[in-house]
């Protein structure tokens, strides 16, 4: 039959590698064993983060990029979890904001289909799965949780780059309570300089 014929011809094109060039594996390794399973974690911390909004701004909850502002505050080695959505209205297929978070990979513990993307796609990640980057849509969102891996300030943000140039990029403060000094507002000008300064450097040295 055709269906038949058009099958034979993609498995050959699919086997067919040029010289020179690896076959790609058919399976994956998993995560490393250090890699706890969090589905079943105590949790320290829950935040929602929203990508965008209605009107399709830059913006993570709401909120335009500040290189002096931390929007979350984390305790070293406790578990987060962080439920994610795009908000632009549901059905916005086309739009997405790909997650990316710095310092850690992160768990996916749900994943949310609704509208036209449960009806037509299977999800785009298990649950389980180990990543550090997930596509958010109108109506795809997913909830991850992760330990927070060191003291300093991560970097989360839209992977499109224009997106996180704009203002789509937020700053999370993991602090160690046992030895860290308390959380004051000076203590946190000093944190937010430090990181305006590495970022002034990593762009000198690109240019």
């Amino acid at each position: 039959s055709v269906e038949e014929g058009a099958a034979a011809a993609e498995e050959e094109r699919a086997a067919a590698v040029a010289p020179g060039m690896a076959k790609l594996p058919d399976s994956l390794p998993g995560p490393p064993s250090y890699y706890p399973d969090l589905r079943g974690a105590d949790v320290s911390q829950r935040e929602e983060l929203a990508f965008s909004d209605s009107s399709g701004g830059n913006v993570i909850n709401d909120k335009i990029f500040n290189v002096s502002r931390a929007d979350w505050h984390l305790s070293l080695g406790s578990v987060v979890e962080w439920r994610l959505t795009g908000a632009e209205a549901p059905g916005t297929g086309a739009k997405t904001h790909p997650y990316h978070q710095h310092m850690t990979h992160f768990q996916v513990v749900d994943v949310r289909m609704q509208g036209p993307a449960k009806a037509e796609h299977e999800p785009l990640v298990a649950v389980g799965d180990w990543r550090d980057t997930l596509p958010l849509y109108g109506d795809v969102g997913f909830t991850i949780r992760f330990v927070a891996p060191f003291v300093g300030l991560m970097m989360v943000h839209c992977h499109i780059q224009k997106h996180s140039d704009n203002g789509m990029l937020a700053l999370a403060q993991i602090h160690d309570a046992a030895s860290e000094e308390e959380r004051t507002p000076a203590a946190e000008a000093r944190e937010a300089a430090a990181y305006r300064a590495s970022v002034r450097g990593a762009g000198a040295s690109r240019e």
